[in-house]
């Protein structure tokens, strides 16, 4: 039924003018459902929560079906609850602060231990609003089993609900301060003001690592409540004005039968509730909820119009297509995150524990491990002033934290220690390669450094590169330091990214050292394998591609991790025995799709995997890198709730989808250009903040035409798998002419295939 209400919405929005309302193409509901095997890593759904969201916003106001990641999964049918803080995609429990659940009649025991008694069953035929709106970027709606009718929308920093108490003489409204996804401690509280009003802080954290966040907030009601209480624990407070605590909150029931409908609007703030009602007051002063929920639509379309996907000039186009929902669904998701963190005033709790202010969007959200790979590019390249922002973010956080390092997993004013591998270093100089460098780059730079020379060097006192003693001495990170190759392998990655935004700030010795530094990779070269090595240089005994070798591999296996120096492709091939015996490996290994983290097969759910396919075209054989992320796209993904194969990491697997549909990949860290891949669309247009667009035109694209015949760049034949960001940073057209068998001559030469950088002769 979810499925006929979007393509109801899409067929009378395009009979009706609506071609320009992006939006109707997009199905929050894809991620919801459990679509692949679970690996014991949290993947076997996208975790993305299908709530209403704001691009790049501090509030994601969504249902909560279970407290485990993302808080909602399409196969449960009972929610708990409506909480406004959610990450898109993570592997595990986190955020999912102050639950907001409407009850009809008054409150029977305390929610303090008996939350869940509250929840209410539901049907995804419900899932919309009552005047049949769909479940849309920026808006939620569902009439639960209890008869209550919920809608939700935002702004970037509040919440706006409205709550429909039909056939009750009396709704209640519980607000969980207690309800976080992990539970709550310390700075919990809530207090009612007035009859229209109730402020406070939940304390909550624990995702991935030991910490803990506060988020401030100001909730006002748009009628009186006539009466109200706390609870806290198994206790009920009639009349009580304030509770604190880990089981805390309020309750408020309000004359529903002269007037059935409640709004509330929310802000919320990292910095006080003082804030939290500043941002209320600067981005939500009405009560118009269909004026908010419009004003979001508008915010979503101007980023979705950011890339126009759309089929031949001649051709009709048909009212809606799962393509197109697939793509721009994918292009919502990659918009999530990061999240905004400072205020509108425009305050923010910084790495030291003070208050800063900033004339731009401090963010938080930011798993660098997870976000250089795809999403830094494209933000880079479709919006330059939210990656520059979120670039001079981690400068930031480096250089207020007393550790100095550049952070792993930014979350709140703190590093969760999430991940490993130096990932900010990668994220930030590759978003300035694609032009986002409106950002404090030399500080970025020495942050860096710092962290890729210094052992100790910490961020909210997590290592920035733990085993870097090792990596120093030795060339590599031996097994005395867990997950060894893996952190090599991320560590020479680093390296090489540092190198490459090095020369680009005029630093010529950085680079050099950082260049050579970056084929670490090689020290670990046994027998054509990539394998653990000891601290005494002898190597692990009978490692191979397939299985976990020890604990050498984080989330993944040699045959995996094994592609990995996509800035040196062919050196990698030459230490793997030839480029043919690389295309063979390469071709076994794309037997299976995704086949988990201990398979020497692809894992194309989860981020190891996701630059592999484009490794073909260093080999000189770009048709199959062409045929393998077509197949990869058909087979993996879909419009349905199942429709991922793992979990999303704030959209890291959604850029993929949108860099891969318009076949363009950003394959090398620190290095502006794109390996070519197989358009998807007939005609894709993406507009650049500088102004220029660029046109790329595919005219026979279609699920059996997948490979190049020729191509043309800017009016010329361009026989290369490679294109530089400098040729069309400025706008261009790419015109593709593709066909059912492959070209093997195209990009087959050493001369037309992407550059490998080596360190024999530097100067």
């Amino acid at each position: 039924m979810w499925r006929l209400i979007l393509i109801y919405s899409c067929v009378y929005a395009q009979a009706n003018g609506g071609d320009s309302d992006l939006t109707r193409y997009v199905n929050p509901l894809i991620g919801t459902g459990q679509g692949a095997p679970d690996y014991d890593m949290g993947n076997a759904a996208g975790n993305t929560p299908p709530g209403a969201s704001f691009p790049f916003g501090m509030v994601l106001w969504s249902p909560d079906t279970t407290n485990r990641s993302g808080g909602y999964r399409f196969e449960h049918n009972s929610i708990r609850g409506f909480s406004l803080t959610h990450f898109s995609g993570r592997g595990i429990s986190c955020w999912q602060d102050l639950p907001f659940m409407p009850i009809p009649g008054p409150l029977v025991v305390s929610p303090g231990t008996n939350w869940n008694d509250y929840a209410s069953t539901f049907s995804h035929a419900n899932e919309a609003a009552p005047d049949n709106e769909r479940v849309a970027p920026g808006f939620y709606g569902v009439k639960l089993a209890s008869g209550v009718g919920v809608e939700l929308t935002v702004t970037r920093r509040t919440g706006f609900a409205r709550f429909a108490f039909a056939d009750s003489r009396a709704g209640t409204l519980l607000v969980n301060s207690g309800g976080s996804a992990n539970g709550n401690w310390g700075n919990t509280w809530v207090k009612i003001s007035g009859d229209s009003q109730i402020y406070g802080a939940v304390t909550s954290g624990d995702c991935g690592g030991s910490f803990s966040y506060t988020v401030y907030f100001v909730a006002s009601f748009d009628q009186p409540f006539v009466s109200s209480g706390t609870w806290n624990g198994p206790s009920v407070a009639p009349g009580a004005r304030e509770t604190a605590g880990p089981r805390s909150g309020v309750y408020l029931t309000f004359d529903t039968a002269s007037n059935s409908v409640v709004r509330v609007k929310v802000g919320l703030s990292f910095v006080s509730f003082t804030n939290a009602y500043g941002n209320l007051a600067a981005e939500n002063p009405g009560w118009d909820f269909d004026a908010v929920r419009e004003q979001v639509r508008t915010a979503w379309n101007q980023r979705l119009r950011s890339i126009q996907v759309s089929g031949a000039p001649d051709a009709p186009e048909p009212a809606m297509s799962d393509q197109k929902t697939i793509f721009y669904t994918a292009l919502y998701h990659a918009s999530i995150h990061p999240s905004t963190f400072s205020d509108a005033n425009g305050e923010y709790l910084g790495f030291d524990g003070l208050v800063h202010r900033t004339d731009r969007t401090q963010y938080h959200n930011i798993p660098a491990w997870d976000f250089y790979r795809s999403l830094a590019p494209l933000l880079a390249i479709t919006a330059p002033d939210v990656a520059s922002d979120l670039s001079q973010s981690l400068v930031n956080d480096a250089q207020q934290d007393p550790g100095g390092g550049m952070p792993r997993w930014v979350h709140a004013a703190t590093d969760s220690c999430g991940m490993f591998g130096d990932g900010g270093s990668k994220l930030v100089a590759t978003s300035y390669a694609f032009g986002a460098a409106n950002f404090d780059a030399a500080g970025a730079l020495a942050a860096m450094i710092r962290g890729a020379t210094q052992p100790g060097t910490t961020s909210s006192g997590c290592a920035v590169r733990d085993g870097l003693a090792d990596y120093l001495e030795l060339g590599y990170v031996s097994t005395a330091t867990w997950g060894s190759v893996s952190r090599t392998l991320e560590y020479a990655t680093s390296d090489f990214a540092i190198a490459q935004l090095a020369k680009a700030l005029g630093d010529t010795a950085g680079y050099k050292a950082f260049l050579n530094r970056a084929q670490s990779w090689r020290n670990l070269v046994h027998n054509n394998y990539i394998v653990p090595r000891r601290q005494n240089g002898t190597f692990v005994p009978d490692a191979g591609p397939d299985g976990c070798v020890g604990d050498a591999f984080i989330e993944g296996s040699e045959g995996q991790y094994g592609f990995m120096v996509r800035f040196n492709a062919v050196g990698l091939f030459d230490a793997m025995g030839s480029r043919d015996a690389g295309v063979a490996r390469l071709d076994r290994h794309f037997q299976q799709l995704n086949a988990g983290p201990c398979s020497e097969f692809a894992f194309m759910g989860n981020e190891v995997s996701l630059k592999t396919p484009w490794m073909y075209a260093f080999a000189g054989q770009p048709w199959k890198t062409q045929a393998v992320v077509r197949r990869i796209l058909a087979e993996l993904y879909s419009n349905s709730p199942g429709g991922m194969p793992g979990n999303d990491d704030g959209g890291v697997l959604s850029s993929w989808v949108v860099l891969s549909s318009i076949g363009l990949y950003p394959e090398i860290s620190g290095v502006g250009g794109f390996v070519v891949g197989s358009p998807v669309f007939p005609r894709v247009s993406m507009t650049l903040q500088n102004g220029g667009t660029i046109q790329i035109n595919a005219a026979e694209a279609s699920a059996e035409n997948v490979y190049i015949q020729r191509m043309t760049v800017n009016g010329l034949d361009y026989g290369s798998s490679w294109i530089p960001w400098k040729t069309i940073s400025n706008g261009g057209e790419i015109e593709f002419v593709l066909g059912v068998s492959p070209n093997r001559n195209w990009g087959s030469q050493p001369s037309t295939t992407p550059p490998s950088f080596e360190t024999p002769n530097l100067p």
